[in-house]
């Protein structure tokens, strides 16, 4: 990951690194503290739109990336704004059906008139909001879009804070496999979602790529109460792994199946598996221990002006870890009000155009801006650049540890089979 010590191109590192004075008054604003508070944004507001997935499988990681993105604006606003303007967030739910994406992408562009989109989670939405917001000229940010090329229809107007799987939980999986000796693996995924089906040709690839014998496949319908059937089926050819192509509240259960039958085997996830981590545990209970996934988000990261707002964002939540969703969509206002701010765009009726195209071009020339999400750089294909990361489960713990390979390339070019959504762990607001 690239460090700078100076500006960036569109000079919003510095955004960043007083985040944490913004977080600090939120948090004591809301604790009730004592002490002068600053002046209220009083200008014309800067919209910016919200996509929601209120329900559907991803409705958990929507529900995240809604409260980070309210904290961003909570901070700003605290301080008065963006130059004067406070920001306010235009919400629109698509209910987890894409297709509605085709009537709200068009009101939140000529109706709203909105500068920029935050949204939305998921790369099924993405197919609808991208190619859209590239026709509008819109710029949009997804919090957790990563099917490889699911931005390309909206360049240069769409980008993603995750990075897609296959460049980044490739060379993770493979460190995983050749650490632990993984010689045979079964893979369980849902053939209907196209997500969990990309996931499992990501497990594929890693283990064509490694050697790995692939010893069973078995399949399940997104949602289904028992996997008793299909761990039995896995039971029988007595795999070194079972790769976990699945959600999190479907690979817990899946995981304690597992554990119910006393397979003594190795479980695996993709990133996606770690973006909603804690929801995996939540579901798997004692079960999830030992589970190794590919990651891209560390909540504990080293960086001074990252860890000084996680652990801010920590106490204003009142949890132990920032979700992944949380902390993109955050970090997803901030480099927006960032490139606004030293611009001096106004979104008036006048400017929203040229606003617009200004917004854009600030995002594809950002270099590592320093966030909840430690360093953020997109790429020429509009994901950000991520570090390779491995995390395991150590007594309802999640341990990070950085390995080599990725993070250097664009996503596009590294990625060498399908990859699957980077999810997002529930909110936790309290």
């Amino acid at each position: 990951m690239r460090r700078t010590t100076t500006s960036t191109r569109v000079g919003i590192r510095r955004i960043a690194a007083v985040a944490g004075v913004f977080a600090a008054a939120a948090i004591g604003q809301a604790a009730g503290a004592a002490g002068p508070r600053p002046a209220a944004a009083d200008g014309d507001p800067l919209k910016l739109g919200l996509l929601l997935t209120s329900e559907g499988p991803f409705a958990n990681n929507s529900e995240t990336a809604q409260a980070g993105a309210e904290y961003a604006v909570e901070k700003l606003n605290a301080e008065g704004g963006v130059n004067g303007q406070p920001i306010e967030l235009v919400t629109a739910d698509s209910h987890g059906a894409p297709d509605q994406l085709a009537t709200i992408m068009p009101r939140l562009a000529t109706e709203d008139d909105v500068l920029a989109i935050v949204g939305p989670v998921e790369s099924s939405s993405c197919d609808v909001a991208c190619p859209l917001a590239l026709q509008f000229e819109v710029p949009l940010v997804s919090p957790g879009a990563a099917r490889p090329g699911v931005l390309e229809p909206g360049r240069p107007y769409s980008f993603s804070l995750a990075q897609p799987d296959g460049p980044n939980a490739t060379p993770a999986l493979i460190n995983i496999v050749e650490t632990h000796d993984i010689q045979t693996a079964a893979i369980i995924y849902d053939e209907a979602n196209a997500t969990t089906v990309a996931q499992a040709d990501l497990f594929r690839g890693v283990f064509e790529a490694t050697g790995v014998e692939i010893v069973d496949e078995v399949t399940y319908t997104s949602g289904d109460s028992s996997f008793a059937a299909q761990v039995t089926q896995i039971a029988s050819s007595e795999p070194d792994a079972i790769a976990l192509a699945a959600g999190s509240a479907d690979g817990g259960r899946i995981a304690v199946e597992v554990d119910a039958q006393g397979l003594e085997t190795q479980l695996l996830g993709t990133g996606s598996l770690q973006s909603d981590i804690h929801g995996y545990i939540e579901a798997a209970g004692d079960a999830a221990n030992g589970t190794l996934t590919a990651a891209q988000y560390n909540p504990r990261a080293t960086d001074p002006v990252a860890a000084e707002l996680l652990a801010e964002a920590q106490e204003y939540l009142g949890v132990d870890e920032v979700p992944l969703n949380f902390a993109y969509a955050h970090d997803a206002v901030y480099i927006i009000a960032g490139i606004i701010g030293d611009g001096g765009l106004t979104g008036s009726s006048d400017t929203l155009a040229a606003d617009r195209v200004a917004i854009q071009e600030g995002l594809n020339a950002l270099d590592d801006f320093v966030g909840m999400a430690d360093g953020t750089t997109f790429g020429d294909d509009g994901f950000s650049l991520r570090p390779v990361l491995v995390a395991e489960i150590v007594d309802g713990v999640v341990e990070i540890t950085e390995v080599d390979g990725g993070g250097g390339e664009d996503s596009a070019a590294t990625a060498d089979s399908a990859s699957a959504d980077s999810a997002a762990a529930p909110a936790t607001t309290g």
